[in-house]
């Protein structure tokens, strides 16, 4: 087993984290910290508007900037500060080290189109100039060279489950999510394009238990293959709104008729077969994906459920980019497609436990990765 390090933001090697998953790209700067460090050669800098700030960093701060301005993002980024001010779950050292987080969230596949705006932008970027960040993710490694060789950004890799069981950490304690107690061992459902899970024990060990391949890219590629829909929220939305279930999912009472379903004690609207009246002729958009949203999340609430009942967890935190809403203003309510997506989770461990096992949700859940890359490379 591996260990999370418990740590405060003035002890960081770099104030930049980036995940990079096969879906979203996750970047954290830690920033309004004083005495942060970095690697020797690095000229990493927490400093707005330094003529030696790389331009990377600068690009980051360009999009999100801390004052209230607006900057106008492509279609499907997210921009915001998170300010880590909740200190009352924190020792001292923490509370000496909190921070303003710059969240900037957007497609992988831009990120080479990102790249090269850099390029174009700040010109030929020497060696002289050269940043070192905290990175996770399997696309990291991807685009390792390609960010090494145009931008002189050197990567320090950090395994992407100590990345996320540290950034989890870190994300309940400063948030107030968890009233500053968490019950050990805790068991970490982290859904991104497969599925992770990871128990945590009191001492900070970690270890994957599970996992699985049906997770957000199953979801997302089903409903681009088979639906007009080509962006995520309104899919969700839509399905929420106007889409049933079960016009696409074979029912209990489909086979059983309403009458016997209830006669041998079971509930005519529960799905027997999943997709099971695909071919109906009726079935609108909204339909199908309400009918994909109910099967990818019953399998995590089943999933999340069993491996509970074997670590002997009371309750499951959900995380990573699957429960990422586009929307800037995202609250995780009924309203956007983030609470959309936890409460159909919720539901289905309802379910599967019999009321048994609680469903959590960090404050920041799909940046996690990418703070606890930067947490992971702390200075002992």
């Amino acid at each position: 087993m591996d260990k999370i390090k418990s740590t405060s933001f003035q002890r960081l090697s770099t104030n930049i984290g980036i995940d990079i998953g096969g879906s979203l790209v996750k970047i954290v700067l830690v920033d309004d910290v004083a005495g942060v460090g970095h690697d020797e050669g690095s000229e990493n800098t927490t400093k707005e508007g330094n003529s030696d700030q790389h331009p990377f960093e600068a690009y980051i701060r360009a999009q999100v900037p801390q004052a209230q301005e607006e900057v106008k993002l492509p279609a499907g980024w997210q921009a915001r500060v998170i300010e880590c001010g909740n200190t009352a779950n924190m020792d001292s050292a923490q509370q000496k080290g909190a921070a303003a987080l710059r969240v900037l969230v957007f497609p992988t596949s831009d990120l080479e189109q990102v790249i090269d705006k850099i390029v174009l932008s700040h010109g030929e970027v020497t060696q002289r100039t050269k940043i070192y960040i905290a990175a996770t993710g399997g696309g990291a490694h991807k685009f390792q060279s390609k960010l090494a060789d145009k931008l002189h950004v050197e990567m320090d890799m950090v395994n992407e489950l100590k990345a996320v069981a540290g950034g989890w950490r870190f994300d309940v304690l400063q948030s107030g999510a968890s009233n500053g107690k968490v019950e050990y061992p805790a068991l970490i459902c982290n859904v991104g394009t497969g599925v992770s899970l990871i128990s945590v024990d009191e001492q900070g060990e970690f270890e994957r238990v599970s996992g699985s391949g049906l997770g957000g890219a199953t979801f997302w590629g089903l409903v681009k293959r088979l639906t007009k829909y080509t962006n995520f929220d309104s899919a969700v939305m839509a399905a929420h709104t106007s889409g049933d279930a079960g016009s696409a999912d074979t029912l209990v009472g489909d086979i059983y008729g309403i009458e016997t379903s209830k006669e041998i004690g079971m509930p005519p609207d529960l799905v027997a077969g999943f997709l099971g009246k695909l071919d109906s002729p009726n079935l609108s958009d909204a339909d199908i994906v309400a009918a994909l949203l109910r099967m990818i999340t019953n399998n995590l609430g089943q999933l999340a459920v069993f491996q509970a009942r074997l670590t002997g967890a009371q309750s499951v935190w959900f995380t990573g980019g699957f429960f990422q809403s586009g929307s800037a203003n995202s609250q995780g309510a009924m309203g956007d497609a983030s609470g959309i997506i936890q409460d159909a989770v919720a539901r289905a461990v309802m379910f599967w436990s019999a009321g048994k096992v609680q469903s959590l949700f960090p404050q920041n859940t799909s940046i996690l990765g990418a703070l606890g890359a930067v947490i992971a490379l702390d200075k002992e």
